[in-house]
């Protein structure tokens, strides 16, 4: 055998021994995870949790509540909602939430009792609710940075649930329940390698997925190229085979060509999940771009309307939102079906007008022209369901810039719902199109999309699974 067959044999050999194991886990807990994903609070579960607000218990606006905080400047964020049945103003500013209560004015103390009063609802058939303050476990990566520490609280209803408390708002902000963290230990967790004592630590987590899948990668390249090597189709083996290998390694043979060139797509893509050496990286929507549409940061006039007269005209109204489009006062109002917008007044606006959200969303790249602006009914390419639902219509705005900046901004709650630009672009055919086979919209309807990725899933974990039989075997003879 040449030199560089023979190195080819041996790297490839030792890598399977060492990741061989993972990638099948992979293929498993891939499978796992298109049913059950990590723990979030979906806005569904939040209609469930909240209670109507009590337009009696409002008794102060946002400005004085505000006012009694103390904080200089105005906040990035106002929401009113109720904490375990009493109204609060949830005010962001500096990165951080703060809450006052909306009928005296007093800060919001955040102790065990709130938090377990503030979860029950979520829990429900729970006579028992612990609350404890952590900082991070397990189920509490993600999107919870502005909350913590948090209060884990745990209810011995049937289902298992373990609520998370925010200790500066006293909302509930994730929900788990034992079935759902069963799921994820063989979903999630292994996919993503979500250890909590490696999660904890974001750049070495990322380091390691990124070189791990690397290694993975050379792997099942290493073996297609020895694979097709030894493949002959005109002057064949002994008995006029096609494959030199019988048993195991015949299995692993066939399957590894016959899924090798899916294997690579796969672990490609997943590599690109954590944007490795900021390779079509993308900035996204930012606080920028979202202050620029709003035209400008809330105000005192903004904060001070009569958000009591408004729950009174809205009975049933869970959470109120302060929101600015182009300079103007919005309130996103959510109740038991639905979210709302509501002007200043509080009167319903089915959707703000195409000329105030292009006016908006042009202060976003002042001076810059639009190369186009659409309202879309239904989905394109970059603005889709699959995972989430995408909310239409929307409209699409197109900037004439080198990296093709596009907003997609939703008419109905005067939101900027989404962002593409050249790296975004390439990042969802390489990753969403490569690592979920979602081309286009046939395949990604279901249950098709769920068949043909399980039967893929399933084949491929044959492959690995006949590769981590031989490496076994070998490390055994080595041993020996």
């Amino acid at each position: 055998m040449s030199s560089w067959k023979r190195q080819a044999h041996l790297w490839h050999r030792w890598l399977g021994i060492a990741l061989g194991l993972l990638v099948l886990l992979w293929f498993g807990s891939g499978i796992v995870m298109m049913y059950v994903p990590y723990p979030a609070l979906t806005e569904q579960e939040r209609m469930v949790w909240l209670a109507p607000l009590k337009a009696q218990q409002v008794r102060l606006s946002a400005w004085d509540a505000w006012q009694t905080a103390a904080r200089p400047g105005v906040p990035e964020e106002v929401r009113l909602t109720a904490v375990a049945g009493r109204a609060a103003y949830q005010f962001k500013a500096g990165g951080h939430w703060l809450s006052v209560w909306a009928d005296d004015g007093e800060a919001m103390q955040v102790t065990p009792v709130l938090a377990s009063a503030s979860a029950v609802s979520a829990a429900p058939g729970a006579t028992a609710l612990a609350a404890e303050l952590i900082d991070i476990d397990q189920w509490s990566f993600g999107s919870l940075q502005d909350h913590r520490p948090l209060y884990r609280v745990s209810a011995n209803d049937a289902a298992g649930s373990v609520l998370y408390v925010s200790s500066r708002t006293g909302e509930l902000v994730r929900d788990t329940t034992r079935s759902e963290r069963a799921w994820n230990w063989a979903g999630s967790v292994i996919h993503w390698i979500y250890f909590t004592p490696l999660r904890t630590h974001g750049q070495p987590w990322r380091q390691v997925v990124m070189w791990t899948s690397g290694a993975a990668l050379l792997l099942v390249m290493l073996g297609m190229v020895l694979g097709l090597q030894r493949l002959r189709l005109r002057r064949r083996y002994a008995g006029g085979r096609c494959s030199p290998y019988r048993g195991w390694r015949a299995w692993h043979h066939w399957l590894g060509l016959g899924m090798g060139t899916l294997m690579i797509t796969w672990l490609f893509s997943g590599w690109l999940s954590v944007t490795p050496f900021n390779w079509l990286a993308s900035p996204g929507v930012t606080a920028r771009d979202r202050l620029a549409f709003a035209g400008g940061p809330l105000d005192r006039a903004d904060l001070s309307l009569p958000a009591a007269q408004i729950l009174r005209r809205h009975p049933g109204t869970l959470e109120l939102v302060w929101r600015r489009v182009d300079g103007q006062l919005y309130l996103s109002a959510l109740d038991r079906a639905q979210r709302r917008l509501l002007d200043a007044s509080g009167k319903v606006v089915p959707s703000i007008p195409a000329e105030r959200l292009l006016h908006a969303i042009q202060a976003v790249r002042p001076g810059t022209p639009l190369q186009a602006a659409d309202l879309l009914t239904s989905e394109d390419n970059y603005y889709y369901s699959h995972h989430r639902q995408a909310t239409l219509p929307v409209l699409r705005a197109q900037f004439q810039l080198a990296d093709e900046t596009t907003f997609y901004i939703d008419a109905a709650q005067g939101r900027i719902a989404d962002y593409a630009d050249r790296n975004s672009k390439w990042n969802r055919w390489l990753f969403n199109g490569l690592h979920q086979l979602d081309f286009a919209a046939m395949l990604r309807a279901r249950p098709l999309w769920d068949v043909l990725v399980i039967v893929l899933c399933v084949t491929g974990a044959l492959s690995a699974l006949t590769g981590v039989v031989l490496g076994w075997r070998r490390l055994k003879k080595s041993v020996t």
